[in-house]
């Protein structure tokens, strides 16, 4: 997809440059829409892109580019709070 970027090196999506870039070969790759919920992109508000990992940092996944997508800030956001939910709950099933 992208040759140059499939180094999967966190220290890449910390050059705003390349950020930028990044986000911006993404985006025209879903054809400007979410990843979520298909709603095209603004440059501000909820449905501004943001970078999104296929699977979360947290559980093990990498900033290597075949494990970003975009999504609108609304969805990133909504998917983080129901995956730390699931966690918690999980986590207090255990403790039991």
């Amino acid at each position: 997809m992208f040759p140059c970027c499939h180094r999967g090196d966190m220290t890449l999506l910390r050059n705003g440059s390349y950020r930028s870039w990044l986000r911006r070969q993404l985006v025209k790759s879903q054809g400007g829409k979410c990843c979520y919920c298909k709603r095209p992109f603004t440059k501000k508000g909820p449905t501004r892109p943001t970078f999104e990992h296929k699977k979360a940092r947290m559980d093990g996944g990498s900033d290597d580019v075949n494990n970003l997508a975009v999504a609108c800030f609304h969805c990133n956001q909504h998917r983080g709070l129901q995956k730390n939910r699931a966690r918690q709950k999980s986590a207090a099933i255990i403790s039991t």
